[in-house]
């Protein structure tokens, strides 16, 4: 579902809304001229651009993201129909409602990055503290506190469930995502980072929970960066890493593409000439250049790979940009390595823990295998 606002100053907003209820994550460009309209997302890499239909009352058009394309047409959907939408929104038994048993709390914090100020949930227990605690770090996307998506709210589920068993959990929306400061687009992968250490600081300081225990919880990049953000930014008192990428950036995006295009129907040629050309494209992201010079570089290389005019600046702006050129460079393998506090570590393929020796505290993971040094292992499929 797409919802269309205006701004304070007139101009027209775009929001990708996961139903009636939630206004979502917010175009990068939202432009209608005439009868035509354009949609560009930075972070989704993707775009639509429609005509208005006057007689049918629809706007016809194609969603484009990544190497795929569609047709797509926006139908308008009435105050009534949008809220029967909402209540046909799958149901999801596992999320929690009021009256809850603890306390929550609105709260916000000044990010070091550059003192945008973010706003979460903070949840704690009922009984009498100080407390555990722990910062929740969602994946890459335009995430906001409860991690939503199609109508299920997992980081509300995970910061219910810690919280009744007496874990305090902050849980808050990325940089510019609903009611935190800034601008997503444009923001590197050391930022974010900063943001969850800024979250780290926060809840240490408070007076209701124990500061030499508070951890961080990561997804997906969350999972990735949280080594990072311990061993550069703020110490944790230990690390959840639920499936973490466990390769440099590059390596995944490249399998990523050649698997979405064999998944897709693509010739092994074609898989090959993909996996051909995300080696050449990375090798330019990960190189020393300015952004102009990586733009350059970049535009035969995509022009061979079949991007037209109106796709190829998109496909350039969203590869130059400092977030995914830094994804592109980081491998977190050496921060994993160098961690010395309890990992708990969930993959789809079965669970890793380490509780850490008290004699020599130091867990290693290591790509293809898993080796932990003076810890004891346990491994389940399921």
């Amino acid at each position: 579902m797409i919802r269309f606002e205006r701004a304070a100053d007139g101009s027209l907003v775009a929001f990708l809304a996961d139903n009636a209820e939630r206004k979502g994550a917010p175009f990068t460009k939202t432009r209608l001229r005439g009868d035509s309209l354009f949609l560009q997302s930075d972070r989704m890499n993707a775009q639509f651009r429609g005509i208005l239909s006057v007689r049918q009352g629809v706007i016809e058009g194609r969603w484009s993201q990544g190497e795929r394309s569609a047709t797509l047409t926006l139908t308008p959907v009435e105050e009534r129909a949008a809220d029967e939408t909402a209540s046909t929104t799958p149901p999801r038994p596992q999320h929690p409602e009021n009256p809850y048993p603890y306390r929550t709390e609105e709260v916000t914090f000044r990010s070091e990055a550059d003192g945008v100020t973010l706003a979460g949930t903070l949840s704690m227990p009922d009984q009498e503290g100080p407390h555990p605690a722990v910062v929740l770090l969602q994946g890459s996307g335009d995430n906001g506190r409860d991690y939503a998506y199609r109508g299920h709210q997992f980081f509300l589920v995970l910061a219910d469930h810690l919280t009744r068993h007496g874990i305090a959990v902050l849980r808050y929306d990325l940089r510019g995502v609903d009611e935190s400061e800034g601008r997503l687009s444009g923001a590197s992968l050391e930022d974010l980072a900063r943001d969850a250490a800024s979250a780290l600081r926060f809840l240490k300081e408070r007076r209701s929970t124990e500061a030499g225990s508070v951890g961080l919880i990561g997804h997906s990049m969350g999972g990735m960066i949280a080594p990072w953000i311990h061993g550069q930014f703020e110490e944790t008192a230990f690390l959840g890493l639920l499936a973490p990428l466990s390769l440099p950036g590059h390596q995944v995006l490249s399998q990523q593409r050649a698997r979405i295009a064999d998944a897709a129907g693509a010739s092994a040629a074609e898989v090959d000439s993909i996996r051909k050309q995300s080696r050449r494209v990375f090798e330019i992201l990960r190189s020393d250049r300015d952004s102009a010079d990586v733009a350059s570089q970049l535009q035969p290389i995509l022009r061979e790979g079949g991007a037209q005019n109106d796709r190829l600046q998109l496909k350039i702006e969203a590869n130059t940009s400092p977030w995914f050129r830094d994804f592109a460079r980081y491998d977190p393998r050496p921060a994993l390595q160098q961690v010395e506090v309890p990992v708990l570590a969930f993959f789809g393929g079965g669970i890793y823990w380490c509780p850490l020796s008290k004699t020599r505290p130091r867990c290693v993971l290591h790509l293809r295998t898993v080796r932990l040094n003076a810890c004891r292992f346990g491994y389940w499929r399921g």
